[in-house]
């Protein structure tokens, strides 16, 4: 293992080295309270190394306590990526990278992203889950008492990583734009009040026109006061693609101080404890608890969620990752084995077939 400095302990360590994660560890640099220990993990060592300096500058710029150093982070197995986990110990883990650009898809580019803006985005589902499986399967086999933090689809893959019986704490990002995107057109009183219920689905509704948007909107209470359409404070805005990461990744620092025991902070994530969709929490050191407004039950919330798997193509059943009938007939011509889905412990071989079809695809 190799480190920009050599002690040992942290209390996050993040997996990835991509935009979404330099925005993650920019704003922690800016908004940590406390003398917390960063760390960030990778195999592009000149990559970690600016990422790090960069940091540490912004905390001097900030006038933060909080400090920051690499390691490389090698997460081609579970085996590979023991002996830094042990080492570190973190207090929280974050799983930032993914074996598929989530910018690279749905966009026309190639006959991979036709298919996937025509099966929807859930069929990439086995790509975002291998390397949190490996992390996680890895934190397992340690023993380690740490929160397990998904960055990647949270609102599918965390199902999958709980019914394949690895740790998962939440995710993060998602949810956690619409519920900025409100807030920001709020009043500034009004927004420690915000609930908000929200699918990965809805970005992808929300990257069209305002007035071409399907399904059911975005949901948003003041307090436990709905707010009765959420599309038409919000038609005038369509979503960019990687710039998303500017409020999503945002959105995720809240939650990991709050994780790392910076007390206690109400937000938004996606996937809390392997549920479907976004929710409304309290988070602190402990971990996630639902925060929803009263008269609205916890299944009532998960159902609502569910009814946006069909539209992204997947869900979960019984251990089982599903593809949704759309999805199965359009993957049907590519081989059985991949539109029957797999087991959830089984995302090793479905990642492997899915990448041999996204090369024969071109993607």
């Amino acid at each position: 293992m190799t480190q920009s400095s050599s002690p040992q302990g942290c209390d996050i360590l993040l997996s990835g080295t991509g935009y979404f994660t330099e925005i993650m560890l920019a704003d922690i640099a800016a908004a940590a309270r406390t003398p917390l220990r960063i760390v960030v993990g990778g195999r592009n060592v000149e990559r970690l190394k600016w990422l790090v300096d960069a940091c540490r500058s912004r905390a001097a710029i900030y006038g933060t306590q909080v400090s920051f150093d690499h390691v490389e982070l090698d997460s081609r197995s579970v085996e590979t990526l023991k002996a830094p986990l042990q080492a570190l110990r973190p207090k929280v883990v974050v799983q930032s990278a993914s074996m598929q650009s989530p910018w690279k898809v749905d966009n026309g580019a190639s006959e991979w992203s036709d298919l996937v803006a025509k099966a929807g985005f859930g069929i990439t589902i086995a790509f975002h889950a291998l390397l949190a499986f490996r992390t996680a399967t890895a934190i397992k086999e340690l023993g380690l008492p740490c929160h397990f933090v998904n960055t990647c689809y949270p609102d599918g893959v965390n199902q999958l990583l709980t019914a394949a019986g690895v740790p998962l704490t939440t995710g993060v990002g998602n949810i956690g734009i619409f519920s900025a995107v409100v807030g920001g057109r709020l009043p500034f009183a009004q927004r420690k009040d915000l609930r908000v219920l929200g699918h990965h689905r809805h970005i992808v509704e929300w990257r069209k026109p305002g007035t071409q948007r399907e399904g059911a909107p975005v949901r948003a209470w003041i307090g436990d006061d709905e707010i009765p359409n959420v599309d038409d404070m919000t038609r005038d805005i369509q979503l960019p693609y990687r710039d998303l990461n500017l409020i999503s990744a945002a959105s995720s620092v809240p939650v990991l101080l709050a994780l790392a025991g910076e007390g206690k902070r109400r937000g938004h994530v996606p996937g809390p404890n392997g549920r479907s969709g976004g929710y409304p929490v309290q988070v602190d050191a402990n971990g996630v608890t639902l925060d929803l407004p009263k008269g609205m039950t916890e299944a009532e919330a998960i159902l609502w969620n569910k009814q946006f798997e069909d539209k992204d193509g997947v869900s979960v059943e019984g251990g089982r990752i599903v593809y949704s009938e759309r999805a199965r007939k359009l993957l049907q011509p590519y081989g059985t084995e991949i539109a029957d889905g797999f087991a959830a412990a089984d995302v090793e071989a479905a990642a492997e077939r899915l990448s041999a079809l996204r090369a024969r695809l071109g993607g």
